[in-house]
């Protein structure tokens, strides 16, 4: 099992073993396809595509990446207003940033989006004794948990949404998905399905939201000095 924080640094709550291939990044149209890991190189590559003013959308698969280069991503998509479309699969730090970004938000199949924790999620773990890592990658960690806190508040999504079927009484173990209604119930709005018939046997499990045990059990999370 990969321990959280390290899965969360290293790999933006990404899977390690995921789109071993380089990442795919190119303009098309009025597009960016971006396809494979969020890494420097790619996310780099991404902002310098979104400068473009004919760049209207953004069409990406991802399995997620590095939590600070898929911020950057966010940003630029946030700044310039761009839809994001996912045909197949957005997980881990693509779901938890590149996608709330979009002005626009268009899915493949209902079961596209993945989210398995953030860095928020890796403090409460570390708050609460069920993990405990050295002070250096605590300090990165919280570092990355302010950013993210911004990022959340200028978008205006509640950041629990990609974490909170990994306590109880969901304690997901993998990736969980969400319905479109209760994406909007956190705050990520604008989501069209294109295929709701349309299964993929890999794709994360969608979660029933009990709402009012929700709001009443929310764990307080600190982010620090």
């Amino acid at each position: 099992m990969i321990r959280p924080l390290a899965l969360a640094l290293l790999a933006a709550c990404g899977l390690a073993q995921a789109q071993p291939a380089p990442t795919r990044v190119e303009a098309s149209g009025d597009a960016i396809v971006f396809d494979g890991r969020i890494d420097p190189p790619s996310a780099a590559r991404f902002v310098e595509l979104a400068r473009d003013p004919a760049i209207k959308r953004v069409v990406i698969t991802s399995f997620g990446g590095l939590v600070g280069p898929a911020l950057d991503m966010a940003d630029a998509i946030r700044d310039r207003q761009l839809d994001v479309e996912v045909p197949k699969a957005c997980w881990s730090s693509c779901a938890n940033y590149v996608f709330p970004a979009g002005a626009g938000k268009r899915l493949g199949h209902a079961r596209a989006i993945g989210w398995h924790g953030n860095m928020t999620h890796v403090l409460w773990l570390a708050q609460t004794g069920r993990e405990k890592w050295d002070e250096p990658l605590m300090a990165q960690a919280r570092d990355l948990a302010r950013r993210e806190a911004i990022f959340y508040r200028r978008v205006g999504v509640d950041g629990y949404v990609a974490w909170f079927a990994k306590i109880p009484p969901y304690d997901v173990e993998s990736f969980y998905a969400l319905r479109a209604a209760d994406m909007a119930r956190f705050g990520i709005t604008g989501v069209t399905v294109a295929d709701a018939a349309k299964d993929d046997p890999d794709a994360p499990d969608i979660v029933e939201v009990d709402w009012q045990r929700l709001a009443v059990e929310r764990p307080a999370v600190t982010i620090g000095p």
